[in-house]
């Protein structure tokens, strides 16, 4: 069997707990689940663990995002994760590459910036945009960068009027965009400062001041936001 139909039928055969095992050197070792609410967690045993390329564990009643207990686990181990989810009785595997936690990053250009920050936020959504190859933020400001690249990965503009939760928004100093975040709702934003930390906080009139456009993705569902915010809930 192949890795993925090895771990579904791992998943089935633990249901309605959740299931867990590793994957090693290419091969899935099923460990079991020594939670005690198996249901709704999992945990693996000091006896069954062992270094892993990826860590694998099933979602039975279906969520189909890294929870804030995976992620503040995940950035523990610093592996990719792989989620069995259960939708009816057809299951499938969603793989999460492992990303530090949104808030907190301390800043490195083209590594932990405002756009890593998008960038990451949609991948816990679901939602892979373009890793274009950076230049430099002076040229990438004078290029216009965000506004040749956003249209190309999938992202089409809206009216200020009509934002909501998850679009992401530029803001600008003299004309070009320069800054990327993204709109948590409520007067709210995620984002990473230049030379400072990831971090959320209030789109106050500074923002609204600089404000450049508005963007969303063609694949952008409202419940998305439930990965955003189960990471920054890690983080409290």
């Amino acid at each position: 069997m192949t890795l993925k139909q090895q771990i579904i039928t791992h998943a089935k055969q633990q249901y309605p707990n959740e299931c867990c095992g590793l994957i090693v050197d290419g091969t899935y070792a099923p460990c079991t689940n020594v939670a005690d609410k198996p249901t709704e967690t999992f945990r693996i045993s000091h006896d069954q663990w062992q270094p892993a390329d990826i860590v694998v564990h099933s979602h039975p009643q279906g969520q189909r995002y890294l929870s804030g207990a995976d992620r503040q686990t995940q950035h523990k181990m610093r592996c990719d994760w792989w989620i069995a989810v259960n939708n009816n009785d057809d299951w499938e595997i969603i793989k999460y590459r492992y990303t530090p936690l949104l808030r907190g990053r301390t800043f490195e250009y083209g590594k932990h910036d405002c756009y890593s920050i998008v960038e990451d936020a949609y991948m816990l959504c679901g939602i892979k945009i373009m890793d274009y190859q950076r230049k430099g933020e002076a040229i990438e400001i004078a290029d216009n960068a965000f506004l040749v690249n956003f249209p190309k990965t999938g992202f089409y503009q809206v009216e200020l009027s009509d934002m909501q939760s998850g679009d992401v928004i530029l803001t600008s100093i003299r004309g070009n965009a320069n800054h990327a975040s993204i709109y948590l709702g409520d007067e709210q934003v995620l984002h990473h400062p230049y030379g400072g930390l990831s971090r959320r906080e209030g789109f106050c009139d500074v923002w609204h001041k600089a404000m450049h456009s508005v963007w969303r993705h063609k694949d952008w569902q409202p419940d998305m936001m439930t990965a955003i915010f189960n990471d920054l809930e890690a983080t409290r």
